[in-house]
Parts: structure tokens; C-alpha cells; sequence
């Protein structure tokens, strides 16, 4: 069956952009894709130089810059990145990348390059009952996408980026997947000369600039203020934020409807921003679940709880007991997953607490199956036959009206 695909719409976007997303697990191809990817990754040692992992490591970087008043802030983001890679460049660098760090095997690095062309040609799907194949691009939602996206960035970036960087014309640069930021030195170059610059790397690949405004620019989900001499840090919301999370009445695990303000309460005491800034994200937080039916009385709760294990983690964490942790993670890699009807599942639950397994649950009612959902006629009247398997006569009826 061809792979079929999922159609997202980009609601913090001006104009509603699409994000086409193909589920490539029934895919003929896909088991040998998560094989081809999982040797890429063993045999590759990218070096990562300029990619940041989360918006904390990026804003610690940030406030240790040494900066002065010709210094600008730019983002940029890479349009339609996925869906535009060429296949040949995709070949060309993989095999940069093989021939780097696998000289000694030139015969599996072949094997590789092969089964790996075969496997990006196949980039074909359904929609409305009729096959598509783009002529070039990977599929977001193949097991390649984010290795072969990786491979292909970090070859531009370690022939272009090292030597504006080394020119001192871009002080800073960090990729997130494909979102760049970018501090200059305007003595030395422009917005208009950096974009230009880096549309013309790669035809494939355009970019689209974010700049300024009163010397503020955010970035994945920090806000960013400049001054002549120093940079001080917010957390940012975007636009369409509506802070709608799981209800607390909703017939959902306890641990998802938390999740989310363990991660607002995990970010506010993690990012290093302002004791202002902080007194105002917390109010944020508390509105957020005031709205959402939480007394304030278990957010507080959930703070200290958060931040008396993190504080724990940081006095007691010796090597031998994160060599023990390193080990339970080990062992305890395997995963089920319950259905959550309702809190007596928990007794089920606690059967599993001294096994190797993972219990993740499942919602029974969420927003998807309701879309999904089979319509169902109000009134089910009509004829029916009933046959007697022994003397096979039959018997017709009629229910309701028709």
C-alpha cells in the first residue's frame, strides 16, 4: 500500500502554510530505511559544531557573548527544507560524510550510497485515491528524513559558516533542525549581503530573514533584547498562543494533564532570565491554570516538587549512581501501553512497577476521534431476515419506520 499523506496546517503562520507530512510506515521501503539509517548513524561521527539542542544552551551562549553597539540579531529559516533537497545532493554529501569518517570500508560506504539512492527514489504517496512521486525532496516521516536533512546542512555549514565566522563578519552562529540565528558585525556586513550570501550556497535551498524590532527578536521560545554592551533573555510566546491545555475534569492520566505545567514550571526555573521576567512567567503560568480548572494550590506544589528533585539530583547525582541510572535505562527499554478508561486502570498499573517494562498511557477521547468518528443514523429502521439453520425457513421483520 502507497504511503499516505497528511496534510498540516501551520497555524502560527501568516496565511496558514501547509506542512505535508507522509506516514511512511507501510511503506515497502521503510524497515530497510530505519536499517540504512541506523548504519549511517554508526558508522558517521558529524561533528554538530553548530547546532544547538534546546533554547537554554543557546540563551547560556548568548549571555556569555561579549558584544558592542555594531552587533545585529538575525534568524533565518530555511523554507520548505525537507520536500526540497535534491536527490543527487543528497548522494554527494552522504558520500562526503562516508568517505570522511569510513575510508578503511569503501566497499560497505557503496553499499550504503546504494540502498540509500533506491530508498529516496521511492519517495512516492497517496492523496485522494491517486500516486504522487516528487522529483526531488525526502518525505517528512521517513525513518532518513532528519539524518539525511543533517548530513546534507552540516556539509554547507563546514565549508561556509567556519570561514565567515573566521572573516569576523558573523560573530555567532547556531542551527536549531532549521532554524539559524545569526549575530554580525554591521561594520562589516548587512542583513541584505548575509541573506544573499546564503541564498546563493545552494539554488535548492532558500531562506527566509527575520530581523530586529526595537532591538528585540525571538527564537524557537526565548526572547531575545539587545543592548550596545550586553543581552538579557525572556520566554516568548508566539501569537496564537491560547494557553489551552488538557482540562482537569477531562478523563485523562494524571501525568498528561501535568505534563504541560511541569514543562512551563521546568523552563521557568532552568532559563537563565530575570527575577522580573520569572515573576512574570509565573503569572502567566497561574492564569494558564486557572483557566483550565487547576487550583493554584497544585501548581505550587508541582513547583516545589520539581524543584526539590532537581536541587536533589545536583547535591547526591555521584558517578556510581549515574553509572546505575545509565544501567536501569538500559534495562528498562522496553515500553507497553495501557487504554486509559478511568484511575481504577492504575491498579493494573501498579502489577508492572517491579518489571524491565515502561507504562504509557492511551486517551480514549481525544479531538482526532472525534473528528474521525463514523456517523451514526438516529433512526436505524428497516427490513431484516432472519434464517433457521434447522428447517431453513425464513423469517423477515421490520424495525421502526421507514
Amino acid at each position: 500500500m502507497a504511503p499516505k499523506l497528511n496534510v498540516y496546517l501551520k497555524t502560527h503562520k501568516d496565511n496558514l502554510p501547509i506542512r505535508p507530512v507522509i506516514n511512511n510506515i507501510q511503506a515497502p521501503a521503510y524497515k530497510t530505511a530505519r536499517y540504512v539509517n541506523k548504519r549511517i548513524q554508526d558508522v558517521l561521527k558529524l561533528p554538530y559544531t553548530y547546532n544547538t539542542q534546546n533554547s537554554q544552551e543557546i540563551a547560556e551562549e548568548l549571555l556569555k557573548l561579549q558584544i558592542h553597539e555594531n552587533i545585529r540579531i538575525i534568524t533565518l529559516d530555511i523554507k520548505d527544507m525537507y520536500v526540497n533537497l535534491p536527490i543527487p545532493g543528497i548522494l554527494l554529501t552522504t558520500s562526503f560524510w562516508l568517505n570522511k569518517h569510513n575510508n578503511y570500508n569503501k566497499q560497505q560506504n557503496e553499499h550504503i550510497l546504494h540502498i540509500l539512492n533506491v530508498i529516496i527514489r521511492q519517495n512516492y504517496f497517496q492523496h485522494e485515491g491517486q500516486i504522487f512521486q516528487p522529483e526531488k525532496g525526502i518525505a517528512m516521516g521517513s525513518a532518513l528524513s532528519n539524518t539525511i536533512a543533517e548530513m546534507y546542512l552540516q556539509y554547507f555549514e563546514n565549508i561556509y559558516i567556519k570561514h565567515w565566522l573566521d572573516s569576523k563578519e558573523i560573530v555567532f552562529y547556531k542551527r536549531y533542525v532549521h532554524d539559524i540565528m545569526i549575530l554580525y558585525d554591521q561594520q562589516k556586513t548587512d542583513k541584505h549581503m548575509i541573506l544573499q550570501k546564503i541564498n546563493e550556497i545552494d539554488k535548492h535551498l532558500q531562506f527566509k530573514i527575520s530581523t530586529e524590532v526595537n532591538n528585540t527578536i525571538n527564537y524557537l521560545d526565548i526572547l531575545i533584547h539587545r543592548s550596545n554592551d550586553a543581552i538579557t533573555i525572556e520566554i516568548y510566546r508566539k501569537p496564537t498562543e491560547t494557553g489551552t491545555v488538557i482540562h482537569l475534569t477531562s478523563n485523562h492520566p494524571f501525568e498528561h494533564k501535568t505534563s504541560a505545567f511541569l514543562y512551563y514550571i521546568n523552563r521557568l526555573t532552568t532559563l537563565p532570565i530575570t527575577e522580573k521576567s520569572k515573576q512574570k512567567e509565573w503569572g502567566t503560568i497561574l492564569t494558564i491554570a486557572k483557566n483550565n480548572g487547576y487550583p493554584p494550590a497544585l501548581i505550587y506544589q508541582l513547583k516545589t516538587k520539581l524543584t526539590d528533585r532537581k536541587r536533589a539530583l545536583k547535591q547526591d547525582c555521584t558517578q556510581q549512581q549515574q553509572q546505575q541510572q545509565q544501567i536501569t535505562t538500559t534495562l528498562r527499554n522496553k515500553w507497553i501501553t495501557f487504554t486509559y478508561f478511568s484511575p481504577l486502570v492504575r491498579k493494573i498499573f501498579n502489577l508492572f512497577r517491579q518489571t524491565d517494562l515502561k507504562i504509557a498511557f492511551r486517551a480514549t477521547n481525544t479531538i482526532q476521534q472525534q473528528l474521525n468518528a463514523k456517523q451514526t443514523h438516529e433512526d436505524p429502521s428497516g427490513k431484516y431476515e432472519l434464517k433457521c439453520k434447522t428447517c431453513n425457513k425464513a423469517y423477515v421483520g421490520q424495525s421502526g419506520k421507514q
